[in-house]
């Protein structure tokens, strides 16, 4: 996605190259090249880099596949 198509406050499903799974979580700040996102939702695989990053990760609006329909991993 793009930055000017994404809200700060909505969840989205984010599909970093690291993780083995999609996560889903509320951007809560844009950047010029990526956003940082707070995991609600993710695959248990991923635990330790969800944890050491307190729940916040950096993710690049490449790596954002659109807003959560509520739905874990459609």
């Amino acid at each position: 996605m793009n930055k000017e198509a994404i809200i700060v406050g909505r969840n989205y499903e984010c599909r970093k190259n690291d993780f083995a799974r999609p996560i889903i979580g509320e951007v809560i700040q844009l950047e010029d090249d990526k956003c940082v996102v707070d995991v609600q939702r993710f695959y248990g695989l991923d635990v330790d880099k969800i944890d050491a990053s307190n729940g916040k990760i950096e993710v690049k609006y490449s790596e954002i596949h659109g807003v959560s329909n509520g739905v874990f991993f459609n």
